[in-house]
């Protein structure tokens, strides 16, 4: 690649890499910005609304409790009392109520035995006892979860208490709550939330009960994104990048509703909580742009002042390649490339001088080239007799018979032992019986690390040479895990005779022999 053309690449790519990162730097920075800025907007307003809905559902235990605890509720359940009267009260009550609360758009006033027997609807009668409304409702003030009322076939909300005549359990009292009326309100209100945001509560089994700003009907019948809360963390807001029921990847921020099994989610889309970093891209990439139009104009500028005197050097010196040797190619510039071309004529003319002096030196060298081959020879003729010598070293070594007793060798195994060595072994041992006529021969491989089938069928070898010549073997010091891995291979080791130690080999041979009367000490 020319100079040139390397200058104005390393002045582009740096302008490139210098932009690229500073607006990967900025966009990470702001989307972090952005995002903290958002989730912090939708946890006040999932806080201020969560708020909102828990002091409606206490004012709805509230307003319950306080009718179960009135005068109508606890005639309406002594039978003691005349009937006639008794309903004509409690219709007065509920009608009073009703009008009085427009949230509520039913009331039912259940026996000990879960039997309606007043309502404001054509329900008198019928058996509630194995309701939770109704089972839950005997203990306390209960709320249960947002249905589709059979009768009125509105989104409600019911709410029981218990009521007590002379301190006993007598009926139950059951409030149906409109959910239209306040909570859909608050779930439904989106000040601020923009363009893609919305607010919704999800039940326990994780559908939607109030009113989606972009599904129709989705109440009890959209399944909300899951959305996880651990007990321990049932009064945090929880914030996450997550995708929604709709797919839509959304900043969300939830919290338990206390005392309900429900959860309360506000999220936004995360291109619209993200939206100005592409303003911000769109600027960074106009200004890359235009450096980068900048930088092209000084790069090219530069790489005219620095190449223009190398190519002139670059001439000089192939003029010097071509033949003319007197050439100079030194400048009068006062900078870097002034003094490359005046050190390139220093340097040129002590090559020429080196040449005459390498022409004067080469006319010895081949008188040099034979006394060094001469002397190689004579060393490699004295590293052949010593790896003779050392060869009958490592024979005799591989292989130490030693006469331990009159009539008794011992060939002690140290190391490997392969099919070279066994050769060795077994012509040493065989020449040294017959040598000495020895009655038994002590194989000790105490030194030997690993023995598997192939050496003890070569050790067998051994025994029967040895026994062919009229001598007694004797295998010793075996290895624990040695003789684990023979029994494991089913080795056949009948033919060899064994004893723990050389000690005890020893000892076993001098009974053989007779070398001794006595017992050597252990």
């Amino acid at each position: 690649m020319k100079i040139r053309l390397k200058i104005f690449a390393i002045v582009i790519a740096l302008i490139a890499v210098t932009g690229v990162t500073t607006i990967v730097v900025n966009q990470s920075v702001a989307e972090n910005m952005l995002e903290t800025e958002a989730y912090l907007h939708l946890e006040t307003t999932v806080q201020s609304r969560a708020d909102h809905i828990e002091t409606v559902l206490k004012g709805y235990g509230v307003l319950t409790e306080t009718l179960a605890a009135g005068n109508p509720c606890k005639d309406m359940v002594d039978e003691s009392k005349d009937y006639a009267e008794r309903m004509k009260q409690i219709n007065r009550r509920i009608n009073n109520t009703m009008d009085a609360h427009n949230e509520i758009s039913r009331i039912r006033v259940l026996n000990e035995n879960g039997t309606v027997i007043a309502s404001s609807h054509a329900d008198v009668g019928l058996d509630r006892e194995t309701d939770d409304i109704f089972s839950k409702g005997k203990n306390g003030v209960y709320i249960g979860d947002l249905h589709i009322s059979r009768f009125t076939g509105s989104t409600v909300l019911s709410a029981s208490a218990p009521i007590l005549v002379n301190g006993e359990f007598a009926g139950v009292l059951v409030v149906n709550f409109d959910a239209e009326q306040k909570l859909f309100e608050i779930a439904t209100e989106r000040t601020g939330l923009g363009k893609t945001g919305e607010i919704y509560l999800v039940n326990g089994d994780g559908y939607m009960i109030t009113p989606s700003r972009f599904v129709e009907g989705a109440v009890l019948e959209t399944k909300a994104s899951e959305i996880i809360h651990h007990p321990e963390d049932a009064c945090d807001n929880t914030a996450a990048m997550t995708t929604n029921y709709q797919g839509t990847s959304v900043l969300q921020v939830h919290k338990h509703i206390d005392g309900m099994d429900w959860v309360l989610a506000a999220e936004m889309s995360e291109e619209e909580a993200l939206a100005p970093v592409a303003g911000l891209t769109r600027v960074a990439l106009f200004t890359i742009i235009t450096l980068l139009l900048v930088g092209t104009i000084v790069a090219i500028a530069i790489s005219g002042n620095i190449t223009e005197p190398l190519i002139r050097l670059r001439k000089g010196v192939e003029a010097i390649e071509a033949g003319d040797q007197d050439r100079r190619v030194g400048t009068d510039a006062e900078d870097e490339l002034g003094d490359l071309s005046r050190s390139f004529d220093r340097v040129f003319g002590e090559i020429k001088e080196s040449r005459v002096e390498l022409e004067e030196y080469s006319t010895n060298l081949e008188s040099q080239v034979e006394e060094r081959t001469r002397k190689l020879a004579e060393s490699e003729e004295y590293l052949k007799e010593l790896v003779d010598k050392l060869s009958i070293s490592q024979e005799s070594l591989s292989a130490p018979v030693v006469a331990v007793w009159d009539g008794i060798l011992a060939l002690p195994l140290i190391g490997m032992i392969d099919e070279n060595r066994i050769a060795t072994i077994m012509e040493t041992l065989l020449s040294e019986i017959t040598r000495t006529q020895s009655d038994v021969v002590i194989l000790d491989v105490t030194g030997v690390h690993e023995i598997d089938t192939y050496v003890t069928s070569q050790l067998i070898k051994i025994v029967r040479a040895a026994q062919l010549l009229g001598a007694t073997c004797i295998v010793t010091g075996v290895r624990p895990e040695s003789a684990h891995t023979l029994v494991d291979l089913g080795v056949d080791v009948s033919e060899l005779l064994t004893r723990r130690t050389l000690q005890e080999g020893i000892r076993y041979a001098l009974k053989i022999t007779g070398g001794l009367t006595r017992e050597l000490p252990d």
